[in-house]
């Protein structure tokens, strides 16, 4: 009889989520461009926007949530590591499934685990904190009023609309750029938040090392073609970037980046 051993198993779903995100993304672009015309408005009440909006919503949240689970990952993997835990490590532990919001588990992963200071990363923590505002006005929605500039049609009951303004205009998302108002809520949106997930997973890959490898599939329906890549490879490889002047080889730390080139 061989001989029996016990190992331990982590399921982290990371990769799961991703695969989720970019699949819904890859949705959004295409009902986006399958469009024979785009309404003026820009508005999501329309049913030719529904397919875009549908797989944009989706793929944002999946976005969000890859992020909550590498934070929570990086966390646990720095706690099982450590050879003897201080009672700030037990006590972190105790607290970190409570109600810690992301952004306060994001800045203590940082401040406690991290070689270098946040405040170095403004750029990413940025558009990740409007990114945060961002989701929670999708899975906290109110309704949106708008004044609409119409035009009585000869069917009864229709009407042309050929301008809307909201009732409330907000602050905008300077830095990430995302739509302020729900109600247009378009694939670039999901495009922007799929970017800003891959900084946060690049930034915790580079600072806490945790060699992170995302897998997909070129058909994700009949799950082949599986390709791999980390976190800054997939930045390389999008199409368009949102945020072209983050670079991703500046979140890793000059001693760590010496000892991979030697050891490559």
């Amino acid at each position: 009889m061989n001989d029996i051993d016990v190992l331990p198993l982590i399921v982290d779903l990371i990769g799961s989520f991703y695969r989720s995100s970019l699949d819904a993304l890859g949705r959004a672009k295409t009902a986006a461009y399958s469009h024979p015309f785009r309404e003026r408005t820009g508005l999501t009440t329309f049913s030719e926007r529904d397919a875009e909006t549908q797989a944009t919503l989706e793929s944002v949240v999946a976005s969000f949530i890859a992020i909550e689970s590498i934070i929570n990952y990086a966390f646990f993997n720095e706690i099982d590591h450590k050879p003897s835990q201080s009672g700030l490590d037990r006590w972190l532990k105790q607290k970190w499934k409570g109600n810690l919001s992301i952004l306060d588990r994001f800045n203590l992963l940082f401040s406690q685990y991290a070689t270098t200071d946040l405040a170095r990363f403004q750029s990413v923590t940025s558009i990740f904190q409007e990114f945060v505002t961002f989701r929670n006005r999708i899975v906290h929605p109110h309704p949106e009023k708008y004044d609409a500039l119409v035009e009585r049609s000869d069917i009864p009951g229709e009407v042309l609309i050929h301008a809307v303004e909201p009732f409330v205009t907000r602050k905008p998302f300077q830095s990430s750029g995302l739509s302020e108002e729900i109600g247009r809520i378009a694939y670039p949106d999901a495009a922007r938040c799929h970017e800003i997930m891959l900084l946060v997973f690049a930034l915790i890959d580079g600072q806490l090392v945790i060699d992170l490898q995302l897998s997909w599939y070129e058909a994700p329906s009949e799950m082949t073609g599986c390709n791999s890549g980390t976190p800054a490879e997939l930045l390389e490889s999008l199409e368009h970037r949102y945020y072209p002047k983050i670079d991703p080889k500046t979140f890793i730390p000059e001693f760590i980046a010496k000892l991979k080139q030697e050891h490559e």
